[in-house]
């Protein structure tokens, strides 16, 4: 029996050492340039696009935030792991020898505030929504360029109800058209995607319910990040067909109500968002905006808004003045 519990303290003291080697192993390794640097680990297995804190290896304060961008296996067994930096803190310097610390990413980090460089695109991980791109500004205000990763759903109270059939494709409705009788269907697809731009093209066909119309929309969108805190969101609208079938005629209509908007996204230090930009209608030939607030939680996103289709409008009304609006939705 002696023999047996000092052969369980000898396996426990050995696995203890080994996880500890394993943890004091992830340690950059060498400097290969001022943006990038590798680690080298033994048998853990790390995965591209991970992102992790980079930290002092005197006081263990946080000192920069990195992402694995490739691994290579060496002759001699070992793996080299090729970091890229995306943030250093406080004018610090890294070094050989500081260590590195996965980031938890799945709700509210303090360590990972706001910036359009660290925002995560198509991970296809469950990560907290607040650090993805906004796939819409709002049900009045209109879509950007992201689509939705692979198998995410975004909900709105509205009924409007998207889902990723993979990185690049997302597909949508809105159920409460559908369910008075009316049909509606979307299908957005990202076409071109950098660090820098994102273009996609989405195509909606909604046709009303009670009513002989209906209305097929091509949209381009194009996104792009400006500087560490700005998107520029763009998008041209066309009323490709429009048409009217009633009992004896159809009317048939091209390009009949077709928008150009531009939008600024500012993306705040807590993930939260500030939207606004301008619009013009071409079929009523005015110019509108809006202004928005989007707070944003791990699944719940809350958008506040004022808008308008014409700035020189003196009501509010929903149609021809200015209007206040609350967009609620859930994405997972």
């Amino acid at each position: 029996m002696r023999t047996l519990f000092f052969c369980l303290f000898l396996l426990l003291g050995t696995l203890s050492k080994a996880v500890s080697k394993s943890e004091s192993d992830l340690t950059i390794r060498r400097i290969e340039d001022e943006k990038t640097f590798v680690a080298i680990t033994y048998e853990e297995h790390l995965k591209v696009g991970d992102r992790f804190s980079i930290h002092s290896d005197k006081t263990q304060e946080i000192i920069g935030l990195a992402e694995l961008i490739s691994t290579q296996i060496s002759p001699a067994g070992y793996t080299e792991n090729n970091f890229i930096v995306l943030k250093i803190f406080k004018d610090q310097i890294i070094f050989p020898g500081h260590r590195l610390k996965p980031l938890l990413l799945v709700t509210e980090n303090s360590n990972y505030q706001g910036a359009t460089l660290l925002m995560i695109r198509n991970t296809g991980e469950n990560i907290s929504s607040r650090y993805k791109p906004l796939y819409t500004q709002g049900f009045l205000v209109g879509d950007t360029a992201a689509t939705l990763d692979q198998d995410e759903f975004l909900v709105n109270y509205l009924g409007q109800v998207y889902y990723g059939i993979y990185p690049r494709f997302t597909i949508g409705t809105t159920a409460l058209v559908n369910a008075a009788g009316g049909l509606n269907f979307l299908g957005k697809y990202r076409i071109y995607s950098t660090n820098e731009n994102t273009i996609s093209t989405l195509v909606t066909f909604t046709r009303v319910p009670d009513s002989t119309q209906s209305n097929l929309n091509l949209t381009f969108l194009w996104d792009s990040f400006s500087n560490d805190t700005m998107i520029t969101h763009n998008f041209l609208s066309l009323a490709v067909l429009a048409y009217d079938r009633a009992i004896e005629t159809t009317a048939i209509k091209s390009f009949g109500s077709s928008s150009i908007q531009t939008g600024y996204e500012f993306i705040l230090k807590s993930w939260d968002r500030i939207l606004i930009g301008p619009n013009y209608n071409f079929e009523k030939k005015t110019i509108g905006g809006y202004l928005s607030y989007v707070a944003i939680w791990d699944r719940f996103n809350l958008n506040v808004s004022l808008n308008t289709v014409d700035i020189r409008a003196d009501r509010f009304d929903l149609k021809d003045g200015y209007n206040m609006f609350l967009d609620v939705y859930w994405r997972y």
